[in-house]
């Protein structure tokens, strides 16, 4: 971690793609995963939850989290993209 901006914090934000309600709720597991690991990691990190938009039927739409701490930004700095969970029909 030598990157100019790995000391400091981060703001993530996660966005339902397309999916609809299956999008939403997994944009919400993973808000939920990104917190815990936040609030559960060694360094302490303040985690604050600056937006949340609620799906219609279940999950959310978007959220944005800033999490602040030593290095922060350097550890959550590789989770950029999309995230999928492919369903398989029975």
């Amino acid at each position: 971690m030598g990157g100019a901006h790995d000391s400091c914090g981060a703001v993530l934000t996660l966005t339902a793609g397309a999916g609809g309600v299956d999008a939403q709720d997994w944009a919400e597991m993973l808000l939920r995963m990104y917190r815990r690991w936040a609030e559960g990691h060694p360094s302490g990190y303040r985690v604050t939850l600056t937006e949340r938009t609620e799906g219609e039927e279940a999950g959310i739409k978007s959220a944005a989290l800033t999490i602040d701490g030593p290095y922060a930004y350097g550890h959550l700095k590789a989770e950029r993209g999309t995230h999928r969970l492919p369903r398989l029909s029975p």
